[in-house]
């Protein structure tokens, strides 16, 4: 990977499963990106808009939401570094949802036309931008799962599993430790419960020593406890390695004891 460009973690991530060819690795790198800096909460997209650009997750997080009738937003998916927050633009003709910026964050915007020449050029490439669509289609549905069927604590634990998995992919969260700009309301939209109902989830967490959670960064201190309280298995995101493997090394160590 070549570290420090800005397709760097795009790379990362496609290389999962086996590295690509040297004029496949060559092809992403001569996509023309504009890079942009985006504040906190600015728009990307907006849900009815007619899509001319995709983009990619340099730095920050984005996040995709719905607004439901008297004004309530329902968070829908969380964009990490490396993703494609909305590959959709090369097939659809109207955005279905809001995109906005989490905190502050680089993105990269390429012309699904230079997206779409690179995916007919070589076809290793688009099968592995299928294998991150149809992957991202599985989260949608255990987001789904969540939402409709498991208990508030076991909501928020759900959602800092699969963070901390998807942000080890592209060497984010060493340790189970990870930073991101998530306040108590958009924990509470992404979970489908309310901001005073989220903040006693997080104390209950803390209480039971699962995680630390402090300003904008989040530790896991018990990753089996938290996976077990949150109902979580990662086999749907697909990952080339073992979660518990990457677990901070005291919680390994008492576990063999």
């Amino acid at each position: 990977m070549e570290s420090g460009r800005p397709y760097s973690r795009l790379l990362s991530r496609l290389e999962r499963y086996g590295p690509l060819e040297h004029h496949e690795r060559q092809r992403i790198s001569e996509l023309p990106l504009t890079v942009t800096n985006v504040s906190a909460h600015q728009p990307i997209t907006l849900q009815g808009d007619k899509p001319s650009r995709c983009t990619l997750v340099l730095g920050g997080f984005l996040y995709t939401h719905k607004m439901a009738s008297g004004g309530r937003r329902q968070i829908t998916s969380l964009l990490v570094p490396g993703d494609f927050a909305d590959l959709q633009a090369l097939h659809l003709h109207n955005v279905d949802c809001n995109l906005s910026a989490l905190g502050p964050a680089v993105v990269a915007f390429v012309a699904p036309a230079a997206l779409n020449d690179m995916l007919n050029r070589s076809p290793r490439l688009a099968q592995a931008l299928w294998r991150e669509t149809f992957i991202e289609a599985a989260i949608y549905r255990e987001w789904v799962t969540n939402l409709g069927r498991r208990e508030s604590i076991a909501r928020v634990s759900h959602l800092i599993c699969e963070l901390a998995s998807r942000l080890q992919t592209v060497d984010l969260a060493r340790n189970l430790c990870f930073s991101i700009p998530l306040t108590q309301a958009e924990l509470a939209d992404a979970c489908g419960i309310s901001s005073v109902h989220a903040n006693r989830v997080v104390q209950e967490l803390r209480r039971l020593e699962l995680v630390e959670w402090d300003s904008r960064q989040v530790r896991i201190r018990n990753w089996s406890g938290l996976a077990r309280t949150g109902d979580f298995s990662a086999e749907y995101l697909q990952l080339p390695f073992c979660v518990e493997e990457a677990a901070p090394l005291e919680e390994r160590v008492s576990e063999e004891a």
